[in-house]
């Protein structure tokens, strides 16, 4: 069965799509799951332009290509979700109908479809920054959230990363971020070549050493977290450079205080991901001042961006909307950032046009983006108020047992 004319390859999926690969192409098909209620092609649309008209150009989020829909056949729709039952995770099975709408957007785990290898790094960053609301505590949203995962007994142990680390601008402090992650990946590190999952939640740290000298085919994990590292900190307008590999350090032990200090330059991704992270403390509203459900907040935003004719790629157009934009919007676009994944995608094969790092006197062509970025549903913040609250609750008590312990 093909699809656009096209063989293709199940990718992965979460709670709303399927992600599918279309082969010999540039391109990723999100199927979505509709078993509970139709989801209208019109709201759909809203998704499409809420990403390509707001997220895109306010993340600058250059190698993210347009997302558009299109329709599958009856034929297809019958067909596709059979086929589908032989990759799927049986957890995911519960949900197997599929709306006739999917969407086409870029897949950003291919430097080129021409590339005889192509290896992604997909990293999902979370908050990085130490938020108002949690200052008292020190402890970032991340960190503090980690308790409460351990004690609702969704994790087995707590992840010594902390966010701040990996966006502090910091190489050391970076490359503690990437060594944590990569001993306890839970959801935040996915390692895959050609489109297919080699390492993730499950894996260990000696698979990821595997693959980075086998896969990967870089010397050593140390010299491949300076590469990674070099890709998030250079300047968008730099397209090539030369890797120094920095000392191997162990991990640093875990401190009761995050460090919200950062040095991040501009015009670099994690810098402008930061940004709109950080758009959720200056958005100041009340719960009342919510009174839009869902996503009712979608086809508003959008309006207002074209009768205020705002071109969001237009850096004067950026600075009007985020000085006008309904703070609840704002606090919107700011969880989507907190939540959304980067996508480093590498090759040593040669790509025309495509920046590289010389590694030990290989270029390294690299491609960096974002991904996840599809708009989130109002009661986002309401959600966050509470699991605040509880994680708070949480980690008090587990302060006050560790003194009485001591």
């Amino acid at each position: 069965m093909k699809l656009l004319g096209k063989s293709w390859q199940y990718i992965d999926e979460g709670n709303t799509h399927i992600v599918i690969r279309l082969l010999d192409t540039d391109y990723v098909l999100r199927l979505i799951k509709e078993d509970n209620k139709p989801v209208l092609v019109d709201q759909i649309e809203g998704f499409v332009r809420f990403v390509n008209e707001v997220m895109v150009p306010l993340s600058r989020n250059y190698n993210y290509g347009p997302g558009e829909i299109i329709t599958l056949s009856e034929r297809e729709l019958i067909d596709l979700p059979k086929r589908l039952v032989l990759y799927r995770p049986k957890n995911r099975l519960t949900k197997s109908k599929l709306s006739p709408f999917v969407i086409k957007v870029s897949n950003l785990a291919l430097v080129s479809p021409s590339c005889d290898t192509n290896c992604c790094i997909e990293i999902k960053p979370k908050e990085g920054f130490l938020s108002s609301s949690l200052k008292k505590h020190s402890k970032c949203y991340y960190c503090l959230k980690q308790y409460l995962k351990v004690h609702n007994k969704d994790i087995k142990e707590a992840s010594g990363y902390c966010p701040l680390d990996l966006f502090s601008g910091d190489r050391a402090r970076m490359k503690n971020a990437f060594r944590n992650l990569i001993k306890n990946p839970q959801n935040n590190l996915k390692f895959f070549k050609d489109g297919h999952y080699l390492y993730n939640a499950s894996g260990t740290e000696s698979l990821f050493d595997d693959l980075v000298t086998s896969v990967a085919q870089f010397r050593c994990t140390n010299l491949f977290i300076d590469f990674l590292i070099e890709v998030l900190l250079c300047d968008k307008s730099v397209h090539n450079t030369i890797l120094k590999e920095t000392e191997e350090t162990p991990i640093a032990p875990d401190t009761t205080q995050c460090d919200n200090c950062s040095d991040l330059k501009p015009n670099n991704l994690l810098h402008d991901l930061l940004q709109l992270q950080k758009l959720s403390e200056t958005a100041i509203f009340d719960n009342n001042d919510i009174t839009d459900h869902h996503y009712e907040y979608i086809p508003k935003l959008l309006d207002q961006l074209k009768t205020e004719n705002l071109d969001l790629n237009v850096v004067k157009d950026r600075e009007t909307f985020l000085k006008t934009a309904n703070p609840v919007h704002l606090a919107l676009i700011s969880a989507i950032a907190k939540d959304c994944s980067i996508m480093i995608s590498f090759t040593s094969d040669l790509v025309e046009n495509m920046p590289y790092v010389d590694v030990e006197g290989t270029k390294v062509y690299y491609k960096v983006s974002l991904t996840d970025l599809e708009p989130k549903p109002v009661a986002t913040l309401f959600k966050r108020k509470y699991t605040e609250q509880r994680m708070i609750e949480i980690y008090e008590k587990h302060v006050e047992t560790t003194k009485i312990g001591i």
